[in-house]
């Protein structure tokens, strides 16, 4: 009798109402991400890496960059210095801590261990935020690029770098961007690179363009510090004395 009231008992323990079925529920082993094994030494950075981590989060706002917020999470977690299935462990273990707000939302959206490899969450993260709509519009931007009117030379070629990095399959051979940038250029600007060139960027390779260009930046930055805040600031801000020099430096080369 005894052993038939402990299984009465046992019984009402596990009972379930329908009204529980319906309010019941556990989301604590809940995760889109699978969760891979991390080593002891991983285990032990990790709090580190939350905190760095956490305050470089992507919200899904609309001048957020979903290649910029994964280069950014890729530099912190390689600082780590790992490899192999511990660098894909760490990486599935620490994303979801990069993300807040709609991006995070988006994530718990997955379905239950729906994303098994690195490859998974980062194939989904991009569909999502960064749909074949914002890859024609990034497309655009590179190639519809133009130099502002008050626009130094650094800070347009920065401009344009970034248009580039927004957008790695953009497609765009290293010769039609060098050809695309110069193009964009105003007329001013354009006329000293031109010499520089030798008459046109088509008498250089790309990679000649680029480092005259790189050079032509790094002066064009040196000149606006060089001169005093009540100067004027022109389009390429260098001095017909200052573009001569510097082009005289770059051809000596």
């Amino acid at each position: 009798m005894e052993g038939e009231g402990g299984a009465h008992n046992e019984n009402q323990n596990r009972r379930r109402s329908i009204g529980d079925a319906f309010t019941y529920t556990s989301s604590r082993e809940f995760s889109s991400i699978v969760r891979p094994t991390m080593n002891d030494r991983l285990a032990e950075m990790k709090p580190a890496l939350l905190q760095l981590i956490s305050s470089n989060q992507l919200s899904s706002l609309d001048h957020e960059d979903p290649h910029t917020h994964l280069y950014t999470f890729y530099e912190l977690c390689g600082s780590v210095g790992v490899s192999g299935a511990d660098k894909e462990a760490l990486l599935m273990r620490l994303f979801p801590f990069s993300l807040n707000g709609k991006a995070k939302a988006w994530l718990h959206s997955q379905p239950n261990q729906s994303l098994t490899t690195w490859r998974d969450v980062e194939t989904k993260f991009l569909a999502r935020f960064f749909p074949l709509s914002k890859n024609t519009e990034a497309r655009t931007a590179i190639a519809t690029f133009a130099q502002g009117a008050d626009e130094p030379l650094r800070e347009a070629w920065e401009r344009y770098k970034s248009l580039l990095r927004r957008c790695p399959n953009h497609g765009f051979e290293v010769e039609l961007q060098v050809q695309t940038f110069c193009n964009g250029l105003q007329p001013q600007t354009k006329m000293i690179l031109d010499v520089s060139f030798g008459e046109s960027v088509m008498f250089r390779t790309a990679e000649e363009a680029i480092t005259i260009i790189e050079s032509m930046a790094s002066t064009d930055f040196r000149s606006q510090h060089g001169r005093s805040s009540s100067h004027k600031r022109g389009v390429l801000e260098l001095s017909t004395q200052d573009a001569v020099l510097a082009q005289n430096k770059i051809l000596s080369q």
